[in-house]
């Protein structure tokens, strides 16, 4: 079988993908693939995307052990074997795929795991995630993975908890919903399709909001991502690799028509990033 069909095409704008809804997915499909297999051999196909252990111990610290499960958090995969955790930090163009087969490594290719059953593939097209090896349950080590906040999904982020993690973030709003220590998992697209539901500019200072706007906030964020997974969990991996993303409402279609109000969908670019807004819809 094979998760996603690798096809990762060169893009001038970066679309800060995956995040949460696509990361579940890709998780739940990884533990029903490698669940139960015992790691033959671990190779690194370069070397930059390694952090934590000489590349020499992370091909050989864990061979031999058993995969257990595959779990997304936040904006990491955490794949927990018998005695170790592999840790990925996809950032914008980690993929994640297995192959029956062998194959020859491609240059975007980072890290293979060859299994009693599936080879798992790392690859990263602009080499920026990265992997780590822990001992089981210890992430003290992986940069990033500390001091967030909970899962923009987690059933314990209440509107009430919600409205007090809100209030003690400043600047603008969209720049608050893609702040790992806010919630995690939400990354620039999906900010751009929360904020449009909930009808408020991606400009607005976060102190600019009133409480039935924060409210609006919070049940649009809930609603788009579970749509989201939704939609995603009737996909095909190939199909989410390559980023098919066309149930976006605004993001990625300036210029376009707002589904919402039949206005016209504005686009600004800074920092390599894109912001898709409804000047109709959002206040």
């Amino acid at each position: 079988m094979t998760i996603g069909s690798y096809l990762n095409i060169q893009r001038d704008i970066l679309s800060d993908m995956p995040e949460l809804p696509e990361l579940q997915v890709i998780s739940a499909e990884l533990t029903d693939i490698l669940a139960g297999h015992s790691i033959k051999q671990i190779t690194v196909h370069n070397h930059i995307v390694v952090h934590g252990l000489p590349v020499d111990e992370f091909t050989l610290v864990a061979v031999g052990e058993v995969f257990q499960k595959v779990r997304a958090d936040g904006k990491f995969i955490i794949m927990t074997l018998e005695k170790h955790d592999i840790v990925i930090n996809p950032m914008l163009t980690g993929r994640f795929r297995t192959v029956s087969r062998y194959k020859k490594p491609t240059k975007s290719d980072m890290v293979s795991i060859q299994t009693t059953g599936e080879t798992f593939w790392y690859s990263d097209l602009k080499k920026m995630g990265r992997v780590y090896l822990v001992p089981t349950g210890d992430y003290s080590g992986v940069a990033g993975f500390g001091d967030r906040g909970p899962s923009a999904l987690d059933p314990d982020l209440t509107l009430d908890v919600f409205k007090d993690r809100i209030k003690q973030r400043n600047g603008q709003i969209k720049n608050v919903l893609r702040n790992q220590q806010f919630v995690k998992g939400i990354g620039n697209a999906y900010a751009d399709e929360i904020l449009v539901y909930a009808g408020i500019l991606p400009f607005r200072k976060r102190s600019s909001l009133n409480e039935d706007e924060i409210e609006r906030l919070y049940d649009s964020m809930r609603k788009v991502l579970t749509r989201i997974l939704d939609v995603l969990s009737g996909r095909s991996l190939d199909e989410i690799a390559i980023e098919k993303r066309d149930f976006m409402m605004v993001h990625n279609r300036g210029g376009e028509i707002c589904p919402l109000c039949g206005g016209r969908v504005s686009e600004v670019k800074a920092n390599r990033f894109k912001t898709n807004y409804c000047q109709s819809c959002q206040k």
